[in-house]
């Protein structure tokens, strides 16, 4: 089985573009490489890296609008190939977000009309704290019932040195509460 990566991704464009992807995409279900011919249609290329074997998504679309939402999941990482794609075939911008909590990855990617314009890359629990701090603080009180207090410090990596005295007092509390 493999582990999914969770992805938000917004849409943004002509609003006739948009509606058009809309109409392909559906409201939701599974996507694989064997619906590239349907979403762009036109044969995929014999070197084409779609990035996942699948993704499973829904959409948010408001007739008419110029943006839609896609999220969902997919198998192993996020499908950078895909997004790549609808940007320049659309000529839309394109931004997702991604995260990969058994693997203990995350980032965020941007195109604008097929030109890859950002690429953040960061570990799953560094992505909690700067973007979901509530939940990086549950991660930490999940992780230190089964941590010893070293393994925690090690699974933050470099961002336990950025973190405040305060911050790694916390920490040491939470764990000290948990053990």
């Amino acid at each position: 089985m493999a582990n999914h990566c969770s992805f938000y991704t917004t849409i943004s464009g002509d609003p006739e573009r948009i509606a058009k992807l809309s109409n392909k995409l559906g409201e939701s279900g599974t996507l694989g490489l064997k619906d590239y011919d349907n979403l762009f249609d036109e044969k995929a290329p014999e070197d084409f890296e779609w990035g996942s074997k699948w993704m499973e998504f829904w959409c948010e679309y408001d007739e008419g609008s110029d943006t839609i939402i896609l999220q969902g999941d997919t198998a192993w990482q996020p499908i950078c190939g895909l997004w790549e794609r609808i940007s320049e075939k659309y000529e839309v911008f394109v931004e997702t977000s991604y995260t990969e909590p058994g693997c203990g990855f995350a980032g965020k990617d941007e195109w604008d009309n097929g030109e890859h314009t950002l690429c953040e890359e960061s570990s799953y629990i560094e992505h909690l704290y700067y973007n979901d701090n509530d939940y990086f603080w549950d991660e930490i009180t999940n992780n230190s019932t089964y941590m010893e207090f070293d393994e925690l410090v090690e699974d933050l990596g470099l961002l336990y040195e950025k973190l405040s005295d305060d911050e790694k007092q916390r920490i040491s509390d939470i764990h000290k509460e948990n053990q």
